[in-house]
């Protein structure tokens, strides 16, 4: 499946539940996380991948960062994986 269609199923996931999505973007600085989702109170960076695709280096760089700073880092490649990001979500309520 491409990642194209991974990302575009997290998107209306995350708004059927009332939550935003946004894709995330730094001019400047390269590798961060393709979306922030905001959703219950809770935010969380994702990055989407095709299925079996690995982080690259910097992007697994990026990852410890947002993580040393105390913010959740996910990466999904596949649509089980964004219903199992939703179900986190909510079990965080």
């Amino acid at each position: 499946m491409l990642e194209s269609k991974i990302e575009t199923y997290l998107r209306e996931q995350v708004q059927k539940r009332g939550g935003l999505c946004w894709k995330f973007t730094s001019p400047g600085t390269r590798g961060v996380p393709d979306r922030i989702v905001m959703l219950y109170k809770k935010v969380a960076f994702v990055e989407l991948k095709a299925p079996s695709k690995e982080l690259r280096k910097l992007q697994r760089k990026r990852k410890k960062q947002i993580e040393a700073e105390g913010h959740w880092h996910c990466t999904v490649d596949t649509k089980e994986q964004v219903n199992g990001l939703m179900n986190l979500f909510e079990e965080r309520l």
